[in-house]
C-alpha cells in the first residue's frame, strides 16, 4: 500500500552519508519543484503557440497541489517534455486531456502488472524520441532566435547539466539569467517611457484641408483617440510582464471612460535591445489589444537606421503575419505590401529615394518583399477587421506605394490619414489634398503642365484661403486676394536652385504647384516642399538668412512670390492681412515646435 512507506522506515539504518551527498539534489529539486511553474508554462507557451494566463496557471497549479496534499500525495509538477510530446501529438481540448488523465490513472494502478508483458526497447524509443526532440529544439531550433547571451546561456546549462547533472545545472542557469539580466539592463528600469495622447503632437502633415483639421482637433473623432506608448532600453524576460501589465491597465483604465483609444501607436525607437522573451511577449500583445479593448488600429515603430526591431528574433515577420489588412482589389496584390503602410514626409538624403528596409537586426529571416524595388517589412501596422479604420486604411492602401512606417512621424501621419477617413471617406489621401504625404505623390507632378492660368489661379486661391485658420470666409476671402494681388508668378525647372543656404533672406515663397527639396550642405538632412506650402517665410518676416538650401525637385514648379519690398507696402497699407500672414508664420513655426521629432525626449512643452 502507498502508506507502508510510513511504517517501514527504521531511522537507525539510515546512511546519513549518502543523504549528505544527496543534500544539493534535494534542495535543487525543492527549489525546482516552487519555480516549474513560471519556468516551464512559458516555455511550453512558446513550443505551441498558444497564449497563456500565468495567474490563471498558478492557481489551477495551487488547487491540484491543495488537493493532493489534503490526501496524502504528492506534489503536482508540470513536466514540460511529456507536455511537448502531448501537444505534437495532437492533444488538445478538454476531452483529450481528461482521455490522458484517466489513462494515467489506469496505468498507475495496473501499470507494474503489465510493464512485464512490454518489450523494453519500446520505452527506450520513445525516451530516446523525446530526448533528441529537446536537444533539437533546445540548440538547433532556437539558433537565431536569441541573442549571443541567451544562445551562450543555453550551451552552458545543457553541457553543465550533461557532464554534472542537475544541481549544477540549476545553479549555472541562474549565473547565465543573472548575467543576462546585469547585461541587458544597465540602462531603463522601466521599459515604458512615457504614455501619451497625440493631442499635443504634430506629424509632419501639416497641409491638410479646413476638414480634416476639423475632424482632427474634434474630441471624439481627432488626435485624442489616437495613445502612444514610449518605450525604451532593454525589454527582456526581467521587465517584459510589467511593460505588457502596464499597457493592459492603461487600456483598461481608457475603457472605462468614453475616450477608449481606436489607434495605438507603441514606439520602440528608444528601445535598445530585446531578447526572444520579450519579443515573443509583444506578438501576442497584438491580439490582445484588438481582442481586449476594441482598439481599431495598433502601430507598431520600429525606429529608423537600424533595420527592424533591435532582436533576433524575427519579430516584424511575426506581427505582420496577421497584419489584418487586405488588398482592395485583387489586382493590387503584387503592387503593395500591406505591411508597409504608413507615409512620411522627411527625407535622409538629399536626393529623396525610396526607402529599402533590411531585417530585425540581425535576423535574415525576415525578408519579406513587395513588388516595389524589392522593400521589405519592417514595422508593424496592425488593423481589426468589420471596422471603420479598416475601410478607411483600404481606401488609403488605393495611394500608398509600400513605404515603411519605421518612425513616430510615419506612424502618426498614418494615424491621422485614417482618423480623418474614418468620418469622411471622400476626402482623398486624409486630406493632405495639396500634398499627400510619403510616397502618394510622385515629386513629378503631373498637374503642373495640364492647369490652364484660371485653373491655376483657383487652385492657388483655394490652398491660401485654407491657410487662414480661425477666420471667417469674408475676411479670409479678402485677404486672399489682397495676396494673390501682390505676389509675382515665377517658374522653375528640375535641379534648378531658387537659393541657396545662408543667402539674404529677400523674399517669400507660395508654391502653387511642383514640389522642392529643402537641405543642409554636409549634412544629409532634408524635407520636401509640397504644393500649398509656403517657403521662406521666417526670413522675409524676421530677416535672417536662408537656413537651408532649396531647389527644384519636380520636373517644373510654378511659385508666387512674395518679396522684401511687397511685404514692406502689405504691413503699410494692410495691416490686417500683414497679420494673417505672420499667424501662417506662427501656424508654422508651432507645427514645428510641435512635431513629433521634438518631444522624444520630453525637453520642450507644447505650445
Amino acid at each position: 500500500h502507498m502508506f507502508d512507506i510510513f511504517k517501514i522506515i527504521d531511522i537507525r539504518t539510515v546512511s546519513w552519508t549518502a543523504i549528505y551527498h544527496c543534500t544539493g539534489t534535494i534542495v535543487a529539486l525543492a527549489a525546482f519543484s516552487l519555480i516549474h511553474v513560471p519556468i516551464n508554462i512559458p516555455a511550453f507557451a512558446i513550443s505551441t503557440d498558444v497564449d497563456t494566463d500565468m495567474n490563471a496557471e498558478l492557481i489551477s497549479h495551487g488547487y491540484s497541489n491543495f488537493a493532493s496534499g489534503i490526501f496524502g500525495g504528492l506534489q503536482n509538477y508540470m513536466c514540460y517534455s511529456n507536455s511537448v510530446l502531448y501537444a505534437k501529438s495532437g492533444g488538445e481540448g478538454r476531452i483529450s486531456s481528461l482521455g490522458a488523465t484517466f489513462a494515467s490513472v489506469f496505468l498507475f494502478v495496473v501499470g507494474p502488472a503489465i510493464t512485464s508483458y512490454l518489450p523494453r526497447c519500446m520505452a527506450g524509443t520513445l525516451l530516446l524520441h523525446i530526448g533528441i526532440d529537446l536537444v533539437l529544439e533546445g540548440v538547433y531550433d532556437s539558433l537565431g532566435d536569441y541573442d549571443n547571451w541567451e544562445y551562450a546561456a543555453i550551451w552552458v546549462i545543457a553541457l553543465v547539466m550533461t557532464f554534472w547533472g542537475m544541481t549544477a545545472a540549476l545553479l549555472a542557469g541562474v549565473i547565465a539569467a543573472m548575467s543576462t539580466y546585469a547585461v541587458q539592463s544597465m540602462t531603463f528600469q522601466n521599459p515604458i517611457r512615457q504614455v501619451m495622447k497625440a493631442t499635443t503632437l504634430r506629424s509632419s502633415a501639416w497641409n491638410r484641408c479646413a476638414t480634416s483639421r476639423r475632424i482632427l482637433r474634434d474630441h471624439h473623432t481627432g488626435r485624442s483617440r489616437i495613445l502612444i506608448f514610449q518605450l525604451n532600453g532593454h525589454l527582456f524576460f526581467g521587465n517584459v510582464a510589467q511593460m505588457t501589465d502596464t499597457i493592459k491597465e492603461t487600456l483598461t483604465e481608457q475603457k472605462k471612460t468614453d475616450e477608449i483609444p481606436l489607434i495605438v501607436i507603441i514606439d520602440f525607437t528608444l528601445v535598445v535591445g530585446m531578447d526572444s522573451s520579450a519579443a515573443h511577449a509583444v506578438h501576442k500583445l497584438k491580439k490582445i489589444i484588438h481582442r481586449l479593448f476594441l482598439v481599431e488600429v495598433c502601430i507598431f515603430v520600429t525606429g529608423t537606421d537600424r533595420g527592424g526591431f533591435p532582436c533576433e528574433y524575427a519579430l516584424t515577420q511575426a506581427l505582420n503575419m496577421e497584419s489584418g489588412i487586405a488588398p482592395p482589389a485583387p489586382e493590387l496584390d503584387d503592387g503593395v505590401d500591406w505591411n508597409d503602410i504608413g507615409g512620411h514626409q522627411q527625407h535622409d538624403q538629399p536626393q529623396p529615394q525610396n526607402h529599402h528596409s533590411n531585417s530585425d537586426a540581425n535576423a535574415n529571416d525576415d525578408v519579406s518583399t513587395s513588388g516595389f524595388g524589392g522593400r521589405v517589412r519592417r514595422g508593424s501596422i496592425s488593423v481589426a477587421p468589420d471596422t471603420a479604420s479598416m475601410l478607411a486604411t483600404r481606401k488609403l492602401m488605393r495611394h500608398c506605394t509600400g513605404c515603411v512606417c519605421e518612425s513616430l512621424d510615419e506612424a502618426l501621419i498614418f494615424a491621422e490619414d485614417v482618423l480623418v477617413l474614418r468620418v469622411d471617406d471622400n476626402i482623398e489621401n486624409g486630406g493632405s489634398v495639396y500634398g499627400p504625404k510619403g510616397s502618394r505623390q510622385p515629386p513629378e507632378d503631373p498637374i503642373s503642365f495640364s492647369l490652364s492660368p484660371d485653373d491655376e489661379l483657383d487652385l492657388a486661391r483655394w490652398a491660401l484661403s485654407d491657410l487662414f485658420v480661425n477666420i471667417d470666409k469674408h475676411h479670409a476671402s479678402v485677404a486672399v486676394e489682397t495676396m494673390l494681388s501682390i505676389f509675382e508668378r515665377k517658374e522653375y525647372r528640375k535641379d534648378e536652385m531658387l537659393w541657396e543656404e545662408d543667402d539674404s533672406s529677400s523674399n517669400a515663397l507660395f508654391l502653387v504647384t511642383g514640389t522642392l527639396l529643402a537641405y543642409l550642405k554636409g549634412t544629409t538632412t532634408s524635407e520636401i516642399v509640397y504644393r500649398g506650402n509656403f517657403v521662406g517665410e521666417l526670413g522675409l518676416v524676421n530677416g535672417t538668412n536662408r537656413l537651408a538650401s532649396l531647389r527644384c525637385l519636380s520636373e517644373k514648379a510654378v511659385v508666387y512670390v512674395i518679396d522684401k519690398a511687397a511685404w514692406e507696402r502689405l504691413k503699410r497699407d494692410n495691416v490686417k492681412v500683414a497679420a494673417m500672414f505672420n499667424d501662417i508664420v506662427i501656424l508654422y513655426m508651432a507645427h514645428r515646435v510641435q512635431h513629433v521629432s521634438n518631444r522624444y525626449f520630453g525637453a520642450m512643452m507644447p505650445i
